[in-house]
């Protein structure tokens, strides 16, 4: 048994992590504003996390809302603060966790057609989100900690019955709606949310893993092959397409960016596949098959 402290563990990443981690009988114990929770204060942190043996952090706005500038501060600020006050806490610790997993994104890598971005790629995007990511790993590994093994997780889109992308996809391709959006080239990088967390457990148990690390299945494809997958396991016949235009305006109205669905993301699991982890759902059709018959 592990005592795991989950920061903002509130959420749908984080929500299913408490419970996965319960079922295999270990302390769970989550920080975040919610009564009854860890609070948000330096020495309850400190309190929380000595002799903790994992830190797990996902605190942060969600990203999945519209680029105004007030949103942008919230999004990187509310990142950046906690990781910090986390780091100060960890620093405070006489035993801190062995191991700090901070939330990360794969948003970080530079996109091109055909190429995927490793841990080792030193291509970096330049815009918001990529800005975001840069600052928030850059605070985060900015603690050095003797005694913790940092790792910051670059994850994909999870998919899962209980939130993120994957609800939504569904509800288009039922309405006939699930068709390829922009050109549909866009790369789409993906991991199963059960893939996620036996990772994390992986991570916890490969001491000699540290750094970055690609949080996404080995198989890459693009925005059109997934909704072909999406309407053929849900048996329909057809899936209207979005153009740009028309997934910009929707964006708009759903109160969401639209490059969150036009602009491509392709990595590897260099550091994952070559450790020796083994991807229980590797391609996109087990996976999307799965979830389909969980329901």
């Amino acid at each position: 048994m592990k005592k795991i402290i989950i920061a903002g563990g509130t959420g749908f990443i984080g929500s299913f992590l408490t419970r996965r981690f319960l079922e295999t009988g270990n302390e769970v114990q989550l920080v975040s504003r919610a009564p009854g929770h860890i609070p948000w204060q330096k020495d309850a942190l400190v309190a929380a996390l000595e002799g903790a043996d994992v830190l797990i952090n996902l605190a942060g706005k969600n990203i999945n809302c519209r680029y105004t500038e007030a949103n942008k501060e919230l999004i990187l600020r509310s990142r950046i603060t906690t990781t910090t006050l986390l780091g100060e806490a960890m620093r405070s610790c006489k035993n801190p966790p062995e191991l700090w997993i901070n939330a990360s994104a794969s948003a970080i890598y530079q996109y091109a057609e055909g190429e995927q971005s490793t841990e080792k790629s030193d291509k970096f995007a330049n815009n918001f989100l990529a800005t975001v990511v840069r600052d928030w790993e850059n605070v985060f590994f900015s603690f050095q900690l003797p005694n913790t093994r940092h790792v910051a997780l670059r994850t994909s889109v999870v998919l899962g019955n209980e939130g993120g992308a994957f609800p939504p996809l569904k509800m288009l391709t039922r309405y006939g709606l699930g068709g390829k959006a922009g050109t549909g080239k866009q790369a789409f990088s993906w991991i199963h949310i059960d893939d996620y967390f036996n990772a994390i457990q992986f991570l916890m148990s490969a001491s000699g893993i540290s750094g970055a690390v690609n949080g996404s299945a080995p198989q890459i494809v693009s925005n059109a092959q997934l909704m072909v997958e999406l309407r053929r396991s849900m048996k329909m016949p057809f899936g209207l397409p979005a153009p740009a235009f028309a997934v910009k305006i929707g964006a708009a109205v759903i109160g969401t960016d639209a490059g969150l669905i036009l602009d491509g993301v392709s990595i590897f699991p260099e550091v994952l596949v070559k450790s020796g982890f083994v991807f229980k759902f590797a391609d996109l059709k087990s996976a999307i098959q799965q979830l389909l018959n969980k329901n």
